[in-house]
């Protein structure tokens, strides 16, 4: 979500027709400008020792509303910020959007209850989750999502005022020309070897446990060099894991959109395990620097393989299928892939053309709203499948 903040701040600031602002969490109340963009940091509490924190106090989010008088609120969280959002705009008429970020129900609340609970409490757990979801979007005046597999758990949830709203890719800084001898030597990939790429949190929502059970399957340490990136709760089973298999690669943290550019440009294979993603941000970056991606067949990660139309996406939970997938992977990787994965991420995803057609959407929303229609912004029909 950060990137794609951080985009449309850019977006904004360039394209004065329109002023944008972003509200963040943060340790005390602060106002910064990105060019006409303004950024309130709000005060907030952490959220344990996840690193991320979350705004609680109505009344800050109400002193910012004053302060900037938006004609349209994206809300990105679907847990306590919608309420607090109701809660500070009290009587005064502005639309909302909500953007389905977090796929929260299937994500968070029905694995780790899984792990907790008898599978009957778990499913009720998972249950209250989506109506929650479908309450609390049902609520605003329209529902943005990223990708068809999430247009499709909002309307089963209820929600009808539904807009496809695809993620973009900085196509300049994600380029096969961001490609590093240099980063190659370092990690430790020869001329003649395939260079395969794992960098992510590390933690199995994002398939890091799949691939230390898949990597045995396709070693061969003088054919393939896997490199592994990344910080999260996990860290000592890698360091556990590179310890089994020393001629694995430990990246340091990397500091920057270049220098991880730098990283996918350099790879022949992109591992983009996550098995709950609601769109593959990091999935469409390797795309654009013309690597190729392997995803499981799991929501839009399996969405984007289908797109893209090179290698079938791998089934979630099958170390052999991950394997041989890795392996077909291994078998396209070459300049004429290269070049069809970058043609596709320019024709499709460009941050430009992401922000146009949402700014599209955000008028299309504020007009049917003021003119008390927001009906008119229902679907004919199940459009997205």
């Amino acid at each position: 979500m950060r990137v794609y903040h951080d985009r449309k701040l850019d977006h904004f600031s360039e394209h004065p027709r329109h002023t944008a602002a972003l509200i963040i969490p943060g340790n005390e109340e602060s106002l910064t400008f990105r060019g006409s963009a303004r950024i309130y940091s709000l005060r907030s509490i952490p959220l344990l020792q996840s690193g991320y924190r979350m705004l609680v106090d109505s009344g800050d989010l109400n002193s910012a509303f004053l302060d900037f008088k938006p004609d349209i609120i994206e809300i990105g969280s679907p847990y306590l910020l919608p309420a607090l959002t109701v809660s500070a705009i009290g009587a005064s008429r502005i639309p909302t959007v909500g953007f389905y970020h977090s796929d929260f129900p299937d994500c968070y609340v029905g694995p780790y209850a899984g792990k907790i609970f008898p599978s009957r409490i778990a499913e009720k757990l998972q249950e209250i989750a989506r109506n929650h979801v479908g309450r609390c979007y049902s609520r605003m005046t329209a529902g943005f999502a990223a990708s068809r597999c999430m247009l499709e758990k909002l309307h089963s949830a209820g929600v009808r005022r539904l807009f496809h709203t695809p993620l973009g890719v900085d196509t300049d800084r994600f380029s096969p020309s961001a490609f590093s001898s240099r980063f190659r030597r370092e990690v430790g990939a020869s001329n003649s070897c395939k260079l395969v790429l794992y960098l992510a949190r590390l933690h199995w929502e994002k398939g890091l446990d799949l691939l230390m059970e898949s990597y045995p399957l396709f070693r061969d340490p003088g054919r393939i060099k896997l490199v592994i990136g990344g910080r999260g709760p996990h860290e000592s089973l890698v360091n556990d894991f590179i310890e089994k298999y020393p001629e694995v690669h430990r990246l340091p943290f990397l500091r920057g959109r270049t220098a991880v550019a730098e990283a996918m440009a350099s790879a022949d294979v992109f591992l983009a395990l996550g098995r709950y993603e609601t769109f593959g941000l990091a999935g469409l970056e390797a795309v654009a620097s013309g690597t190729i991606p392997v995803f499981p067949d799991a929501e839009a990660s399996g969405e984007m393989a289908a797109s893209l139309g090179l290698i079938p996406p791998f089934e979630p939970g099958n170390p052999e299928n991950l394997a041989d997938s890795v392996s077909r992977a291994i078998g396209l990787s070459g300049k004429e892939t290269t070049g069809y994965l970058r043609k596709y991420a320019i024709a499709r995803h460009s941050w430009p053309d992401v922000f146009t057609r949402m700014e599209t959407f955000y008028e299309m929303i504020k007009e049917a709203f003021e003119e008390n229609d927001i009906e008119r912004l229902v679907p004919a029909d199940r459009w997205w499948e």
